[in-house]
């Protein structure tokens, strides 16, 4: 009965824990790597980059063991072709090496398509796939296919100038003919006028304007004074198929230049300018009154006062606010000549007004 009783537990031990004859032993993996993906393309003047993970894993699932290729390929397509792109070319070869658990492998790849652009060929896209293969050459076959247009983007300016004016910071450069090249993408030529202030991160818009034949200059009239900023100019080119597709290529950017908004414009000289006697009781004085500045950076107004053959003396201690003044230290049988100037909120004075004069009368 003890017997018994031991065999039956230990068939029972044995059908829960799995022990007895192994099953079938697994096949080797075969090593091929799953294709690629997430293949990625961005031009900017005449180079398109190439951006990708690396494959982890192979077809069959098992983390990739042993190193292989992936081959960058580039075919050609017109789009008024019913033949579809050309014969790929093989551009390059580059290594796939072992996976790293939990660390993926980005690559990049670089193709300068300058004698493509410069071929009398009419081709409209350059189309990319990488194919990953094994050390044997194998492989499950092409990545995603992803499409770069081959229109042309204006000259890049050889250099830029940037100027403080009034208004602001002036962006002059000199422009050439926009290019010519057979497309069946419609293209629009243009230059984008691109900002970076000292110490941001990330760069703004100014403008956009459209690519001519002549010397072009753009005011930024959105900036900070006492601020240094750089500009560079980017050569766009907008571009639509016949279907509808569209979307944009940049060139290079030209070089950059670097200005510092300093504020040494004074404002507009005041108009208007009227000067009346008045008094009350013993209490005598002139009025002095103006058109209000329309200056947006305004701190206030000067006033200045002289006798027959003196020169000007500014009579305000602190600057007036408003556009009007009292002058009540005047004395009788006197004629006084006024004029008044602006000043902004860094100190820059404008030009004095023109004179007016009042004369106080004898008691």
């Amino acid at each position: 009965m003890r017997v018994s009783a031991f065999l039956i537990f230990f068939a029972v031990m044995c059908a829960v824990a799995g022990c007895g004859t192994p099953g079938a032993p697994l096949p080797p993996s075969t090593n091929i790597p799953k294709p690629v993906d997430d293949l990625n393309a961005m031009r900017k003047g005449d180079t398109d980059t190439l951006t990708w993970t690396a494959p982890e894993e192979t077809t069959d699932g098992a983390l990739l063991k042993r190193s292989g290729k992936m081959t960058v390929f580039r075919a050609l397509l017109n789009i008024e072709n019913s033949n579809g792109t050309s014969a790929p070319d093989k551009l390059a070869e580059i290594s796939l090496k072992p996976a790293l658990k939990d660390q993926q492998q980005q690559i990049t790849y670089k193709d300068a398509v300058t004698q493509v652009l410069q071929s009398n060929v009419d081709n409209d896209f350059a189309v990319y796939t990488v194919e990953a293969a094994n050390n044997s050459g194998k492989s499950a076959g092409p990545s995603n296919r992803v499409a770069v247009p081959l229109v042309l983007t204006p000259a890049t300016p050889a250099s830029v100038q940037a100027q403080v004016v009034p208004e602001g910071i002036s962006i002059s450069w000199n422009q050439s003919w926009p290019p010519q090249r057979a497309t069946h993408l419609n293209p629009q030529y243009a230059y984008r006028i691109m900002r970076l202030q000292e110490g941001a991160k990330q760069p703004v818009t100014v403008a956009q304007v459209n690519a001519g034949n002549e010397a072009m200059r753009v005011i930024d009239q959105r900036i900070e004074w006492e601020k240094t900023y750089e500009y560079w100019v980017v050569p766009v080119t907008a571009w639509q198929s016949p279907k509808g597709q569209k979307g944009e290529v940049e060139g290079a950017d030209s070089p950059h230049t670097k200005v510092a908004a300093h504020d040494i414009f004074p404002p507009a000289a005041p108009t208007g300018l009227q000067a009346v006697f008045s008094n009350t009781g013993q209490q005598s004085f002139i009025d002095i009154t103006w058109n209000p500045s329309t200056e947006p950076d305004l701190a206030g107004y000067h006033v200045y006062r002289h006798t027959e053959n003196a020169p000007p003396v500014k009579i305000n201690q602190d600057l007036v606010k408003a556009p009007a003044f009292r002058d009540s230290a005047v004395q009788p049988g006197t004629k006084y000549f006024y004029s008044v100037s602006a000043v902004d909120l860094r100190g820059n004075e404008s030009a004095k007004s023109q004179e007016t004069s009042e004369s106080v009368p004898q008691p």
